[in-house]
């Protein structure tokens, strides 16, 4: 037994991406940029505060000091506005919605949605979160123990499931199975088009999978404009985002969202609004499959905070173990693993001279590795969130949901609905990583695990 005990303590150093020793030649970059925009970030990006890339005409300083993040981010944001790359990128799915517009047209949209997010409206939705997972338990429990399980699937369904009930009242789950499907189809070959667009490449030039693309756009943007369609003839309305955004007028207009704004903003939340808490709990399931200690710990918890009843929102600030191991997953796996902006003018940053037009990258996983930022940053450790140990850190050092004006405007959401439902799914459920199964991070604009995550679950007897 005290040898078992020893080996689950060991040290964790789970999957990460090898970089380059150097900045690659620009033939290489784009090779490696394709196959997954991590592989590219060369090795010095993890232990300098910038570093600077220049090849022909395309020019990319990396930034990963928390000062010089701020300064990007906050300080001096008007210099570093958001590029037209993402415009480019994810405007065909997204349009100007309040992810991709700028200035007056993102902050009116901005302010529009902020109620919905403030922290007591989010506790009033905890209940669902819970009942979300708890469908997920039952589920599990049906199959017997040790089903095999596409466990990142799981977690989107779930995690659609909660958002068709809260913030989107009305969400069909016909039109999650579509979002399903088609934003993994557009973003399968995301790194093509942002290739193409770093390099400043022709939009019309082709490349692998773009026209499986252009019919995932199509099929999104249907999809949610026939939800539209039918909430307008529903004889009831829920108060929720939706009835916000149908009944919005501009403050200096007057006029309504039209039916293309519309769709902008509710594919964006459909989208962003539960792709990247699914992404959080399966990294974070993973990680607890390889440390039982971790899972043992929670278990203890959730058990000691919420007895044998449901995960309620009185109980969210009392789960700290849970919490600490959120953060700790989304540390090492950050769910959106880079932001960008763009020099609109020359510059300097710290005492290098940046030209105008330079990209900007503040790579979220790098930062979260970065050798001067943390004591051995490779290894899976949650004790680094205890409360004293996170009051030390940098706002600009640890950011999976971004920081500044533009932070996700789900985060708190975000992390009150990972809290829920990973206690919920873990207090009576057991889960082994499936033979041979290294999920290696790759970005496509959230953090995936290669070749998804199969898992072995086994429910406890009478849980569910």
């Amino acid at each position: 037994m005290a040898a078992r005990a020893s080996l689950a303590e060991q040290p964790l150093y789970p999957p990460r991406v090898t970089p380059p020793p150097k900045p690659l030649s620009l033939p290489k970059f784009v090779v490696r940029f394709i196959s997954n925009p991590l592989l590219a970030v060369p090795e010095p990006v993890y232990h300098e505060p910038l570093f600077s890339y220049k090849a022909r005409r395309s020019r990319i300083c990396w930034i990963t000091a928390p000062d010089l993040v701020k300064d990007v981010l906050l300080d001096r944001r008007e210099t570093f506005p958001k590029t037209e790359l993402e415009q480019r990128v994810l405007g065909p799915m997204l349009g100007k919605g309040i992810l991709t517009s700028e200035g007056a047209e993102w902050r009116w949209q901005r302010q529009l949605a902020a109620p919905l997010f403030r922290h007591g409206e989010i506790l009033r939705y905890v209940p669902t979160m819970v009942g979300a997972a708890q469908h997920l338990v039952e589920e599990w429990r049906s199959q017997g123990p040790g089903a095999r399980r596409h466990i990142d699937k799981d977690m989107t369904r779930a995690t659609f499931e909660v958002i068709a009930n809260t913030l989107l009242t009305g969400g069909e789950s016909a039109v999650g199975r579509i979002i399903e499907e088609k934003a993994n189809d557009y973003l399968g070959s995301i790194s093509w088009s942002i290739a193409y667009a770093l390099l400043s490449l022709p939009t019309w030039l082709p490349f692998p999978g773009k026209s499986r693309m252009h019919r995932a756009e199509r099929d999104l943007r249907a999809a949610v404009a026939e939800q539209i369609r039918a909430r307008r003839a529903a004889p009831e309305a829920a108060d929720d985002l939706f009835a916000r955004l149908m009944t919005a007028r501009h403050p200096e207009t007057g006029e309504p969202m039209s039916e293309t704004q519309l769709v902008d903003n509710l594919l964006t939340f459909f989208t962003a609004g539960h792709e990247t808490t699914a992404k959080a709990l399966t990294w974070t399931l993973y990680l607890l499959a390889r440390s039982p200690e971790w899972a043992a710990r929670i278990r203890e918890e959730v058990r000691a905070v919420a007895g044998d009843g449901p995960v309620s929102e009185a109980h969210i600030e009392r789960l700290v173990v849970v919490g600490q191991v959120i953060k700790e997953s989304m540390r090492l796996y950050p769910p959106a693993p880079v932001l960008t902006r763009v020099a609109a003018e020359d510059t300097r940053l710290a005492d290098v001279t940046i030209a105008a037009g330079t990209l900007i990258v503040m790579p979220i996983y790098a930062i979260h590795r970065h050798r001067r930022l943390w004591t051995d940053p490779d290894r899976f450790d949650p004790t680094r969130f205890a409360p004293e140990r996170e009051a030390t850190y940098s706002r600009y050092q640890f950011m999976p949901f971004g920081a500044g004006p533009r932070i996700c405007i789900g985060s708190a959401f975000a992390l009150i609905e990972a809290t829920a439902m990973l206690a919920t799914l873990v207090r009576e459920t057991h889960f082994e990583v499936a033979a041979g199964h290294l999920p290696m991070p790759v970005s496509r604009v959230t953090l995936r695990p290669k070749g998804g995550m199969p898992m072995r679950v086994t429910v406890a007897a009478g849980a569910g």
